[in-house]
Formats: structure tokens, C-alpha cells, sequence
């Protein structure tokens, strides 16, 4: 299996946001240089919606479950212990890789279509 995502939206009430932001934080910073860890973001743009997303890339499914058995993870899961509904929690697994070359596969296209268009007399 390839890489995991693993994003994570909470909803902490106004009095516990800033505990909430805190402890994010502080996981992105420690779990950006672990073994398997890809990258992780944090967002709390979402004031609308009162949401924090957390969001996390891992090399493969067991670079994944080490963190999940880790300490440090255990600050993740206080933080949805924080969330006054439901957090959502998604991890996303993907089995296949594409770089550039679906860009250029994807305007390759485009420009066919824009020859075959100008043939017909549209």
C-alpha cells in the first residue's frame, strides 16, 4: 500500500480553541521530522464554520500506525476529546502516484480537442 492522509476537522468551542490550537501545533511540529511523516498542515482559517483541520502525509500505512501508537499521538486524541460535536477523522489511502505527466496528458487532451473543434467549423 502507498501513501496515507490522514485530515482531521474539530470543533472546539470558543473557550477551547486556543487549547485546541495549541496542542496541534505542537504535534505538527514534533511529527514533521518521524521516521515515514511526508508532512503535516494545520489550518484554523475556517472561522465560519468554527472548524480546525489537522491534516497529515505518511509514507506508507505502518509509518501511519507507529505514530497512531506513539505518544505524541495521544495529544491528538486529547484535542478530539476537545471537539463539542463529532470530529471528523479521514484517512485516505492511495495506491498510485502520478507526477507531470498528467498534466501534460491533460493539455495534450485539451489541445486535440481545440484542433478537432476548429476542423468541424465550430
Amino acid at each position: 500500500m502507498g501513501v496515507v492522509f490522514s485530515i482531521i476537522r474539530l470543533f472546539p468551542s470558543v473557550k477551547q480553541r486556543a487549547q485546541v490550537i495549541e496542542l496541534l501545533r505542537s504535534v505538527q511540529d514534533l511529527t514533521r521530522p518521524c521516521p515515514g511523516c511526508m508532512g503535516s498542515w494545520f489550518s484554523e482559517e475556517e472561522l465560519l464554520n468554527n472548524h480546525v483541520r489537522y491534516a497529515e502525509q505518511w509514507e506508507s500505512e505502518e509509518a501511519l500506525h507507529q505514530h497512531i501508537r506513539s505518544d505524541l499521538y495521544k495529544r491528538i486524541l486529547a484535542a478530539l476529546e476537545l471537539s463539542k460535536r463529532p470530529p471528523e477523522v479521514t484517512f485516505y489511502y492511495c495506491s498510485q502516484t502520478k507526477g507531470l505527466e498528467v498534466v501534460e496528458a491533460a493539455r495534450r487532451q485539451a489541445k486535440l480537442h481545440e484542433s478537432a473543434g476548429s476542423t468541424n467549423g465550430i
